[in-house]
């Protein structure tokens, strides 16, 4: 169950009391979500998140599209209805009759500063998306990472496909470093995330940026690797099953986090 933490929420502009979201969102088709990072009161790239949602719309063949003016409007009245000011937006969208978008602050997590100095341990998952590209509620798979990730006490799971190839993390996407080159999977392989996109496009002129594919028997040869998500921004990996990186002393993961932290500092 979403742990929704705002008791005024928002449907197609209008305010609705947390028990209708709740309601709403029992619907069994209101699979199609986003979640915005709001930092000082402000939602951070709120265009590119607005612009993915659509894309996952389109790619599901879910009825119905979004508009940029109606869902800034609705992302500003919940942010002025509600007293968090750092804190992450779920947007879920589903089409009945009419289109239906519900906007809501979710309970969330952020990394630690020990987790950030020293990084975090993940593991490795045989497992994969059925669209990796739409960003979509499988609570199947949500709830077998969590009990793998919950056994091995690890931060996150790396998914890794049924050819032995890297995807993405369950909950981020992943980054590996080897000299000076930053290698991640190749679009089609993964959900375009937003952090992922601005990370790609803030460390392109310092750094060689490889999409391709990443064979399992790869892993252990990386100098480094780190994950990205609107919640973790650029967190290093410091151990992926018992392979041991030393990404967060690591010269170019700790410059891509600048840079990427660079682009959240303008959206402020």
């Amino acid at each position: 169950m979403i742990n929704i933490v705002s008791d005024k929420n928002v449907i197609n502009d209008k305010i609705i009391s947390k028990e209708e979201t709740e309601l709403y969102l029992n619907e069994e088709s209101a699979k199609i979500y986003e979640v915005i990072r709001v930092i000082e009161g402000k939602p951070i790239f709120l265009k590119e998140h607005f612009d993915r949602m659509n894309e996952s719309i389109r790619l599901s063949q879910t009825k119905g599209n979004l508009n940029y003016n109606e869902f800034k409007s609705s992302i500003e009245l919940l942010i002025k209805e509600n007293s968090f000011k750092n804190i992450n937006i779920r947007v879920s969208y589903y089409f009945k009759d009419q289109p239906v978008t519900l906007f809501y602050l979710i309970k969330s997590y952020y990394p630690s500063k020990e987790e950030f100095e020293q990084g975090i341990h993940t593991v490795t998952v045989k497992m994969e998306r059925t669209n990796p590209n739409i960003k979509s509620y499988q609570k199947d798979l949500k709830d077998n990472v969590a009990r793998i990730m919950e056994e091995n006490n690890a931060f996150e799971a790396i998914l890794i496909n049924h050819d032995h190839t890297v995807s993405e993390g369950s909950r981020s996407n992943v980054f590996f470093v080897k000299d000076n080159k930053v290698i991640t999977s190749p679009d089609e392989l993964v959900l375009l995330g937003v952090t992922r996109s601005k990370v790609i496009s803030a460390c392109q002129e310092t750094f060689v940026v490889e999409k391709r594919i990443i064979n399992f028997s790869e892993l252990k040869d990386f100098d480094g690797a780190f994950i990205t998500g609107t919640s973790n921004d650029v967190l290093p990996i410091k151990t992926m099953d018992d392979i041991v990186y030393n990404s967060s002393q690591n010269k170019v993961v700790k410059r891509v986090s600048e840079l990427y932290l660079g682009e959240v500092g303008k959206e402020i």
